[in-house]
């Protein structure tokens, strides 16, 4: 009996001890922190480094530093006139220079034309190119080297831009082609007058486009017939037919082209002489 006593004390002892060591794990299941959610943690750490990151002494929000915008310089606005130096030419040597540049431009192509309708068969070759050569120089060689043409220098006349300078050789090329605008323009409307399938369209369509380029130009010298100003005078951004103003310091063919405005004036054709602008305005 004393034995199974002893037996029944341990077995006692041994339940008190384990009711213990439950107490005793209970208590400390419950002063442990609470396991956070990972999202939880997330947030937590995220709010931890926004505060790290706030500076101290500096509570104003940062801001972007941009950059400083110059303000744009206005433009000044170009007045294109011609300056007070220059002189208008009077409707003589407005009108004698363009007989001059038609009879040096074409007036080789009248006799060859009126050959032609008498139906002779001869040969033009050279006289074409001759007369070829001759368009070329007066368009664009004596441009191109003094400004003006040979119907400008026996009117003692000169084209001027606002500038002061003379207009580039391409003016003076395309100011010229007023004629072959017009036959080429003629020739299209009977294009168009007898159109067929066999028509050819790109030509009819060059032919109309040279026709409108001729009636535009007659249509703002109309317009602009103060200013004695046409379509290619507009194109170029204004330019003016003045008196031309010698140097004097001429020399060789310079000087013979300055010199047949001399001849002309002793015959009183297409120089403007004094008061000539009076006469014009009368």
């Amino acid at each position: 009996m004393g034995l199974l006593d002893r037996l029944d004390e341990d077995a006692g002892d041994a339940d008190e001890d384990a009711s213990l060591e439950a107490e005793i794990t209970k208590e400390v299941e419950k002063a442990a922190p609470k396991k956070k959610s990972r999202r939880g943690r997330r947030a937590k750490a995220k709010e931890e480094k926004i505060v790290d990151d706030e500076p101290v002494e500096d509570d104003a929000p940062r801001r972007r530093s941009r950059r400083e915008r110059k303000p744009r310089e206005k433009k000044e606005r170009v007045v294109r006139k011609i300056s007070e130096d220059r002189e208008i030419a009077g409707m003589a040597a407005f009108s004698f220079r363009r007989i001059v540049d038609f009879i040096v431009n074409y007036g080789w192509a009248i006799p060859i034309l009126a050959i032609s309708l008498l139906g002779t068969n001869a040969d033009f070759t050279w006289f074409i190119i001759g007369g070829l050569a001759l368009m070329v120089l007066n368009n664009i060689v004596l441009p191109y080297q003094f400004g003006r043409t040979l119907g400008n220098f026996t009117t003692r006349t000169m084209f001027i831009r606002h500038t002061g300078k003379p207009p580039m050789f391409m003016f003076f090329l395309m100011k010229t082609l007023y004629f072959p605008f017009l036959l080429l323009g003629l020739f299209g409307v009977q294009m168009a007058l007898e159109y067929s399938k066999e028509t050819n369209i790109l030509g009819l369509v060059i032919c109309i486009l040279s026709l409108l380029i001729f009636l535009a130009d007659t249509v703002i010298s109309r317009i602009r017939k103060d200013d004695r100003m046409g379509l290619w005078e507009t194109a170029f951004l204004g330019v003016w037919l003045t008196k031309h103003i010698s140097s004097g310091e001429s020399s060789g063919w310079l000087k013979r082209l300055e010199s047949s405005g001399d001849f002309f004036e002793q015959r009183g054709w297409g120089v403007d002489g004094e008061g000539g602008d009076e006469a014009d305005e009368s």
